[in-house]
């Protein structure tokens, strides 16, 4: 018992790779993965959060690569993972998302990842779909309310099978997650500069192929970021606060989750889209990899041009 306990642990911290790469939102700029809530390119577009209009929409392809050698351990120091290994992601994102009209916008995600933990003697590969993420965007307009919030809901559905064996990595949590997330965000400057952000939380159902439960978890971001001509910017932060982790009905209240990055992001227009570069640069954490994180991606936009939609903050602010 106490073997197969260890060695779930240990899944849980190869998974906890899986899950930095899933922290990264997509907003105006940084690349759009995983299980952190992703909003449209718009969610700040003229000052006010908005969904797509009506089939409107745009759809981004991505890549991802991240590499750890250390880890957080449960008070958060650093710490090398054992052997030398080195935990190793790569991982590209087929990204969409479609306005339906009356308020209301849809987002899907598709992953594939390639992971692998090497070690100087031996490597250990594991390619294969990720966990396929939707999400549904309701606008404060679609409640007839002219205030600059979107609510999100959103799923994460297990896209591979999950190997109960602490020598084959896992591409899936093995369990269904949902969540609920607040957005917000406005223009600043006139249109020169941006700032945005949400806070949400994130319900997660038990892996019982496994017999464990991850444990619910709060996320948050925030970002500031702008265009000039063809280049644009944004500078964000991100957190994650996740309660502890349960296995085979024990409650291992050290091995709770916590995570706090830095994302810069740089882009500019090429072409008929928008080509953008990501780091992730993790400032603290808890039960899991230090990764360093690079993702380049490319969006194409349609039917956005030409909408007008007045600040709807100044407008609340204006009638205070």
């Amino acid at each position: 018992m106490e073997t197969r306990v260890k060695h779930l642990v240990f899944i849980s911290t190869v998974l906890g790779q899986a899950a930095i790469l899933c922290s990264t939102p997509g907003v105006l700029a940084a690349q759009a993965v995983c299980s952190a809530p992703h909003s449209s390119p718009t969610l700040a577009g003229r000052g006010s959060v908005r969904v797509l209009p009506r089939w409107a929409g745009w759809i981004q392809v991505s890549g991802l690569e991240q590499s750890a050698n250390r880890f957080f351990t449960p008070s958060g120091d650093r710490r090398a993972f054992l052997s030398e290994a080195t935990f190793r992601t790569r991982s590209a994102f087929l990204t969409g998302a479609l306005g339906l009209g009356h308020g209301v916008e849809l987002w899907a995600q598709l992953p594939i990842h390639r992971l692998s933990v090497e070690r100087p003697e031996t490597t250990t590969r594991s390619n294969g779909l990720g966990d396929l993420r939707l999400a549904a965007r309701v606008g404060a307009r679609a409640l007839g309310l002219n205030l600059p919030f979107a609510l999100r809901i959103g799923t994460k559905l297990p896209g591979s099978d999950f190997p109960v064996d602490a020598s084959v990595l896992p591409l899936t949590e093995g369990q269904r997650d949902w969540e609920l997330s607040l957005e917000s965000g406005s223009t600043l400057r006139g249109e020169a500069v941006h700032a945005i952000g949400w806070a949400g939380y994130r319900w997660r159902e038990a892996n019982v192929k496994a017999d464990r439960d991850p444990g619910d978890e709060w996320f948050a971001h925030l970002a500031v970021g702008g265009r000039a001509g063809p280049m644009m910017w944004q500078v964000g932060a991100e957190a994650l606060w996740g309660r502890p982790l349960t296995v085979l009905g024990f409650e291992l209240r050290d091995e709770a989750r916590r995570l706090v990055q830095l994302v810069p992001t740089v882009g500019m227009a090429l072409g008929p889209g928008d080509l953008e570069l990501t780091a992730q640069l993790p400032l603290s954490g808890r039960n899991l990899p230090a990764a360093n994180g690079l993702s380049v991606g490319y969006r194409i936009t349609w039917g956005l041009e030409p909408q007008v939609d007045e600040s709807a903050l100044d407008d609340w602010l204006e009638r205070r």
